[in-house]
């Protein structure tokens, strides 16, 4: 997927039209409750029509769900652009760490309201997780290329876009669900990084549990040849 600096003036006018119905689903969900929000009310505040909303979301739960989400592809574009001879999972960490470290405090804050709106409204996960499906399909495709490895039947890509995928989404979850302040978030994600690289070990005492929190020492991840 283009990202917005790479598009046409009319993929950026959609571009622009999507954002706009997702964050003012979220607004509106946020202040009246999932139930309580209609697509014309969303039509609304988004200054578009109800027909327009239904044409980009197949209904109010995935409008949440978009909310913010719009920039998760880039991490494609990113991870592309890494230095060649660097190890796949060892890209893809900096390149999440980097994203995390990038994100606005009003980004910050949405994707707080949309974990708030899910835990009221289950029935928003669905939409939430195909963000991140989207997202690992993407990155599966990339690392496949980078590899030279078939991202159909290999499975090396598979693994490697899964683990990344699940260490920014839980990153983002678990940061979601504390006080802890922006600077938090890259550290989780180096965290859960250092995890897989470690072989996700299970903590076996109050030493090994400070470590299942921050991770081992950082060590490269080696692809296939």
């Amino acid at each position: 997927m283009a990202t917005p600096e790479k598009m046409g003036l009319r993929e950026r006018k959609k571009h622009l039209t999507r954002e706009t119905i997702a964050d003012a689903a979220l607004a509106l969900s946020v202040e009246r409750g999932l139930a309580n929000v209609t697509l014309d009310e969303i039509a609304n505040l988004a200054f578009v029509s109800a027909r327009t909303v239904s044409n980009y979301f197949s209904c109010k739960e995935e409008a949440v769900a978009r909310a913010g989400a719009h920039d998760l592809l880039e991490l494609v574009d990113a991870f592309t652009l890494r230095p060649a001879d660097e190890p796949p999972m060892d890209a893809l960490r900096q390149v999440l760490i980097d994203f995390a470290a990038s994100l606005s405090p009003e980004r910050l804050r949405v994707e707080r309201q949309k974990l708030e709106v899910e835990q009221e409204y289950p029935a928003l996960h669905p939409y939430q997780v195909a963000q991140y499906d989207e997202l690992e399909a993407s990155l599966r495709e990339a690392i496949a290329a980078r590899t030279h490895t078939n991202g159909d039947t290999d499975v090396y890509p598979w693994i490697a876009a899964a683990a990344a995928v699940s260490a920014i989404s839980s990153s983002i979850r678990l940061w979601a669900r504390t006080e802890s302040g922006p600077e938090a978030l890259p550290e989780l994600i180096g965290a859960a990084f250092d995890q897989i690289a470690g072989g996700l070990r299970p903590p076996s005492s109050a030493e090994d549990g400070a470590h299942a929190s921050h991770g081992p020492p950082h060590r490269s991840a080696a692809a296939p040849a």
